[in-house]
């Protein structure tokens, strides 16, 4: 049994290592580019280093702050249009039977399997015809069709998997819809809630096409910022905001780990 055990043991430090360095060794080269104008082939290291990439990510130029924000506010709206729309979605589909919920299942999902450019598109266009273009609120329609069954999906496994007998339980004991909810449903749910919370947030920040589509160009996020300079081949500033568009990412997974801790430790 000890030796099995350490066996064990071993193979799970060694996977958690492979999938560590998996993780973390294509960020050594984008540090190391921040910090330098040119790396010429084959120096394991630059001979100069330069602060100027960082420099100008931080002067008023850059717009990287501004970039920064732009996502934050388009992704917390869109966060906000599917935790109203994707969990009643999902509840019902999960837990109801009805004629056409395979219909409605595949509509909500269509956007996994069609190319969303002519979607956003046709969205765009409609917008345009009735002049509803305010900037985040349009770029944030075009992320929710975008991460909405992504968010149905988790939430819908989830109300599958927790079945109906608590709450038919809890509706012998008189107790209503919402109570139903708050005090069955949701602590079950959250995990999930949390876990699509985070793909919601991570996809609508990497997305380009759909903010330039839907904003015209003029709603600079992350992405539409690094992008010019990505074209262009720059690769010194491209490393410094990607850095910066990552950083806020560990900030969120740092924060989905901790609310699940505490989620864990409240239902014990």
């Amino acid at each position: 049994m000890v030796k099995k055990f350490n066996v064990l043991g071993l193979l799970t430090g060694l996977f958690i290592t492979v999938f560590t360095l998996f993780l973390f060794l294509p960020f050594i080269p984008l540090v190391v580019w921040s910090f330098t104008k040119q790396w010429a082939w084959p120096l394991l290291l630059p001979e100069k280093w330069s602060m100027d990439s960082w420099n100008y990510l931080f002067s008023i130029s850059g717009r990287a702050g501004e970039g920064l924000v732009n996502s934050l506010i388009v992704a917390g709206i869109t966060l906000v249009g599917n935790l109203l729309l994707g969990i009643p979605a999902a509840r019902v589909l999960a837990q109801n039977e009805f004629k056409g919920k395979m219909i409605v299942f595949s509509i909500l999902l269509a956007p996994l399997f069609i190319p969303y450019t002519v979607s956003i598109i046709g969205m765009h266009h409609f917008a345009s015809q009735f002049d509803f273009l305010h900037d985040f609120l349009c770029v944030a329609l075009a992320h929710l069709l975008v991460t909405l069954p992504y968010f149905v999906a988790t939430i819908w496994f989830q109300f599958r998997l927790m079945g109906r007998k608590l709450q038919e339980a809890a509706t012998c004991l008189g107790a209503s819809e919402w109570r139903i909810f708050v005090w069955i449903e949701w602590p079950l749910l959250l995990p999930s809630v949390l876990l699509g919370s985070f793909l919601v947030i991570v996809i609508s920040f990497s997305q380009y096409l759909p903010t330039w589509i839907m904003s015209g160009g003029t709603l600079l996020t992350i992405p539409l910022v690094i992008f010019p300079f990505a074209n262009s081949g720059n690769s010194s500033i491209v490393s410094a905001y990607s850095l910066l568009f990552f950083a806020p990412i560990v900030v969120l997974m740092i924060i989905y780990f901790l609310l699940l801790r505490i989620n864990s430790i409240n239902i014990k």
